[in-house]
């Protein structure tokens, strides 16, 4: 029996971004999400000198900083295409969560942050959501991912009702 072996070429091979529709990582996601809001509405709470009855505004508030819209989607024949601008990311950190209706992006960023005070230098993590409802039913089965010069782009195949074609063909009434 032969086996082969790919040639080595001196280059690591390319990352793919993760996709993912398990229910059990979605449901990971969605605690990531609302510990990243409760935190972020803490902050905020916080800083209005713990002002009571603005909960639902630091919620909001919260909300609209952690949970970022920005992809771009587009329709061509029976596949979406799905797009967004990941700057300083690599794709080992892109975890595309993907749902008939609906998509997730989640990745890490890593930033330097320096006290003057005490002249100290420290990496925080901080995670971003990218979201966006989808006007079409997909089926993330089909769905592949590739993040080239920051730029993520998600191919997934629409998902048409049973026994529908996704285009007729042909002429009728003859």
């Amino acid at each position: 029996m032969a086996t082969s072996k790919p040639a080595l070429s001196g280059k690591m091979p390319a990352v793919a971004p993760k996709i993912i529709s398990d229910p059990n990582e979605r449901e990971a996601l969605d605690q990531a999400i609302q510990r990243q809001v409760a935190e972020r509405a803490y902050r905020l709470f916080e800083a209005s000198n713990a002002a009571h009855g603005k909960d639902q505004e630091h919620w909001l508030q919260a909300e609209s900083e952690t949970l970022r819209h920005g992809l771009e989607i587009r329709e061509s024949g029976s596949w979406l295409s799905i797009n967004a601008s990941l700057p300083n990311v690599s794709a080992d950190n892109v975890r595309i969560y993907l749902e008939p209706n609906r998509v997730v992006v989640r990745t890490q960023t890593t930033s330097e942050t320096q006290d003057p005070s005490t002249q100290t230098h420290s990496l925080a993590q901080q995670d971003i959501f990218v979201l966006s409802d989808l006007n079409v039913e997909v089926d993330p089965a089909t769905a592949s991912a590739s993040l080239k010069d920051e730029k993520l782009t998600v191919m997934v195949k629409k998902r048409y009702p049973a026994g529908a074609p996704p285009t007729q063909t042909g002429r009728t009434g003859e």
